[in-house]
């Protein structure tokens, strides 16, 4: 089985840049890249993205292409408007507060979405990337959940044919769940009817934000290509990183198998204090053991450009991870 490779690209606008960071991001031996296209993107930069992915396929670069942040529905450090453009589409809160995120059954919200897809089909991208699509969640307050708004309610009353109840039960996590997954099918189908690829990053279970059925969203006829980040946490060790990895990327192995479909892990390169980062190694040989045909990482040279991301040695988790991806590759 050949094993492809690749990092996560952003930060840089710039096409004379990027060329040059493509082809050495090739020469390293890679063969994949994501760019992340946010709502700034969307609004300001639709035509140098444009060219960002033609520049990245002329390196020799299969391109993905990820929502990031988008509605913060999608996983990302990017900023959203959409609650700001309509007030009436953000996620409510269990406790009745609002949060800062937009709700991904809300009319207003799936039509940006449709929009933001069709853009970036337009170009010359191979892979649409779904990056953890899930409701808002707030580490910490675990108890929170969302969404509770005026249209989540509505459509839960249909569906369950009782009020929404104010606690957490098994209605509100199928309900969640069967909405995740309408929302994928309809924006797969987009891209596949634009003779794209789509590939769903599902979350961990310990978020209880996303899908825990992921069975369900690899059965989707469009996903081409299922995929999971279990990141660990600052100051974990190598035991915890081992058991995530050994668990997820034994998991989406064998449910994209049962599927037929492509399996893909991610490996942590952002925010590694000096002294962690044998765990991208770690990371990568047990993604690479779980039989995984795509590894990724997040981000390109350690995360380097984005302070709040930055590794603290962010060219050694760089180097760090070039070796395992060429051990991987052979």
């Amino acid at each position: 089985m050949t094993v492809k490779t690749g990092f996560s690209y952003f930060g840089v606008r710039n096409p004379e840049h990027v060329r040059t960071d493509m082809e050495r991001m090739a020469a390293e031996g890679n063969r994949l890249v994501l760019h992340t296209w946010s709502e700034d993107d969307h609004a300001y930069y639709r035509d140098t993205m444009g060219k960002i992915i033609d520049l990245s396929k002329e390196a020799g670069l299969e391109v993905y292409v990820n929502p990031w942040a988008v509605g913060r529905i999608f996983g990302g450090e990017a900023n959203s408007e959409l609650i700001a453009r309509h007030p009436l589409a953000r996620q409510i809160l269990s406790d009745g507060s609002p949060a800062p995120a937009a709700c991904p059954n809300h009319p207003a919200v799936v039509e940006y979405l449709e929009e933001w897809t069709r853009s970036v089909c337009a170009t010359a991208v191979d892979t649409v990337f779904w990056d953890e699509p899930h409701f808002f969640f707030r580490k910490g307050a675990e108890h929170l959940w969302a969404c509770r708004c005026a249209t989540c309610q509505e459509l839960f009353r249909q569906r369950f044919e009782h009020p929404m109840p104010e606690d957490f039960d098994r209605s509100v996590k199928t309900f969640r769940e069967e909405r995740i997954e309408g929302l994928i099918a309809h924006l797969t189908g987009i891209v596949h009817a634009a003779g794209k690829r789509n590939c769903v990053c599902l979350l961990p279970d310990h978020f209880n934000a996303g899908t825990s059925d992921w069975d369900r969203i690899a059965a989707l006829p469009h996903v081409d290509e299922l995929s999971t980040d279990p990141y660990w946490e600052q100051g974990d060790t190598a035991q915890r990183v081992h058991e995530l990895y050994a668990t997820y990327a034994l998991r989406v192995v064998e449910v994209a198998a049962r599927h037929g479909k492509a399996s893909q892990v991610w490996i942590k390169n952002y925010r590694l204090p000096q002294g962690e980062e044998s765990h991208v190694q770690l990371a990568t040989e047990l993604a690479r053991a779980a039989g995984c045909e795509n590894l990724m990482a997040w981000s390109w040279k350690g995360s380097q450009w984005m302070s709040w991301l930055a590794s603290e040695r962010p060219l050694e988790v760089h180097a760090r991870q070039l070796a395992a991806f060429d051990a991987a590759r052979r």
